[in-house]
């Protein structure tokens, strides 16, 4: 099959320096970027993340953590996994200040609503990155939020000094469930406390932390409980999945036939067009295309319930189809 050329503008990546790395906490840092070569960034939202095209060849995504009001520099925060697919490691292990790369525009799957009467934040480990910017966001607007943060033991726990400095009257509250007398957090007892009209809850954490609050948040009025995952296995494939289907896309005019063995995404990559994508999991949503006809069976964990039905958009990473063609805008 005739390889394809790469469709313009689909990917929009800045050239950046790292300009300084700060530890946080145990085996956490920040990396402050500032613009390279002349390049304005973008401004971005409380919640939003961006891609990281590391030097190893590696792209994952992670969480900007300063105030959206910031101009002109990007700080995420870094936490060292163990095991490390590759991308923590070598940005504790081998970046350095003045190290020139590439990062992604921002992108937001988890955007704070400013019209809640009140954001209640429950952040886990390295979870409290994507809460800093919104705390920054809401005491900007005067907003009535609090804080539910909880990790292993207080060293692991980032920003505390920027906590420890925040206004008294919101109610910052600090779990560490590995120390003595520590517990984990009861997440149905929070809910249940704060909820009220106009609420919103946020949630970013490990993967148990995160299946409890949508447990615990399922009577809340829709769009009311917000999540971001870092990471986890993609959803189930639907028993109605095709194994074979063919994808048509409209931009490139290319057909393809994705079989068992292989994604949706991994066939256009193969086949020349260059679509963006980081986690391969369907957290991240880098990779989202529109869908013009055909039924996709969803296995991410981005698209909202109203995007499920709509069946308009995909992640094409781990997405499949229920029907036996999909006409993909790409």
């Amino acid at each position: 099959m005739m390889m394809q050329p790469s469709l313009p503008g689909q990917d929009v990546t800045l050239p950046v320096v790292v300009r300084s790395m700060t530890l946080l906490a145990k085996d956490t840092l920040a990396v402050e970027f500032m613009p390279q070569d002349g390049v304005t960034l973008p401004p971005f939202a409380a919640g939003a993340h961006v891609d990281l095209l590391l030097p190893n060849g590696i792209r994952r995504s992670y969480s900007l953590c300063n105030s959206p009001s910031d101009t002109g520099r990007y700080v995420v925060g870094v936490k060292k996994a163990d095991p490390s697919r590759g991308a923590s490691s070598y940005i504790h292990d081998t970046l350095r200040v003045g190290q020139v790369m590439k990062v992604s525009a921002p992108k937001n799957n988890f955007p704070l609503d400013e019209t809640a009467a009140k954001s209640v934040l429950i952040a886990g480990g390295i979870g409290i990155t994507p809460m800093m910017s919104m705390i920054d966001r809401l005491e900007a607007a005067g907003a009535d939020w609090t804080l539910y943060f909880s990790c292993r033991t207080r060293a692991d726990a980032a920003f505390l000094d920027r906590l420890d400095l925040l206004d008294k009257a919101h109610c910052v509250n600090l779990n560490f469930d590995g120390e003595p007398g520590g517990a984990i957090l009861n997440l149905a007892e929070i809910i249940g406390a704060e909820q009220g009209e106009g609420v919103h809850f946020y949630a970013c954490g490990p993967a148990p932390m995160l299946d409890a609050f949508e447990a615990a948040t399922e009577g809340l009025p829709e769009g009311h409980a917000h999540l971001e995952r870092f990471g986890g296995e993609p959803l189930p494939v639907s028993d109605d999945a095709l194994e074979t289907f063919e994808v048509e896309c409209v931009q490139s005019g290319l057909s393809l036939t994705i079989t068992p063995d292989t994604t949706i995404l991994d066939a256009l990559l193969d086949n020349g067009i260059d679509i963006p994508f980081s986690c391969m999991d369907g957290v991240c949503g880098s990779c989202r295309v529109g869908v013009v006809e055909g039924t996709p069976d969803h296995r991410d964990m981005v698209l909202s319930d109203g995007e499920l039905s709509a069946n308009k958009v995909m992640m094409v990473c781990c997405s499949g189809s229920r029907s036996p063609k999909l006409v993909l805008d790409i």
